[in-house]
């Protein structure tokens, strides 16, 4: 299989892996568009009020690699491409945005059959970007993923309820008795 086929395959596993979770916790998801012009692969929607929002979302960029580096502490690290970091680290979306990295086996094993069930073979986590500096390198910028951001019921429910609410509304600095 040619890199650009498997690339392509990989990030399918992905995406299917968060709808899988999603749906095996109850949560609505789907894709955000029909064309992937947004940087967001999925979208998330925890049915219901939480924290005065009601069907709170997020939209996910999810990326899949044989290449998830664990840190001393535990932390996964990725090299994400940084056209997609801007996307990412933007602080104005509608629908805030979320980067989940999920580490698949280079021996190209993603799933074994059970007598008891279906495994899925990997290991990731998800960070949100938003508000990060501007990146200084050109192609990729290196990403930490706290293992504490699981991709499971426990870490997508925390992932709605810190971006998927409403948050507050910047307001212009305007002085309304100044005359223009």
């Amino acid at each position: 299989m040619r890199g650009h086929e498997q690339n392509a395959l990989q990030g399918d596993f992905g995406e299917a892996w968060i709808e899988v979770i999603a749906a095996g916790c109850g949560f609505l998801h789907g894709r955000p568009t029909t064309l992937d012009l947004q940087k967001a692969d999925v979208q998330l929607f925890h049915r219901g009020v939480e924290q005065g929002t009601y069907n709170p979302a997020v939209l996910i960029q999810v990326k899949t690699t044989v290449d998830l580096r664990r840190l001393p502490d535990g932390d996964y690290s990725y090299d994400l491409d940084t056209e997609t970091y801007d996307v990412l680290r933007r602080d104005d979306h509608a629908i805030r945005r979320i980067l989940a990295v999920i580490g698949v086996s280079k021996d190209g094993e993603n799933v074994r059959l059970h007598a008891d069930g279906t495994l899925l073979l990997g290991h990731g986590a998800w960070v949100s970007l938003e508000g990060m500096p501007e990146s200084e390198n050109g192609k990729t910028q290196v990403v930490r993923l706290p293992v504490v951001h699981t991709l499971d019921d426990p870490g997508l429910r925390l992932m709605l309820r810190t971006y998927g609410v409403r948050r507050s509304t910047p307001v212009p600095d305007v002085n309304a008795w100044e005359t223009p």
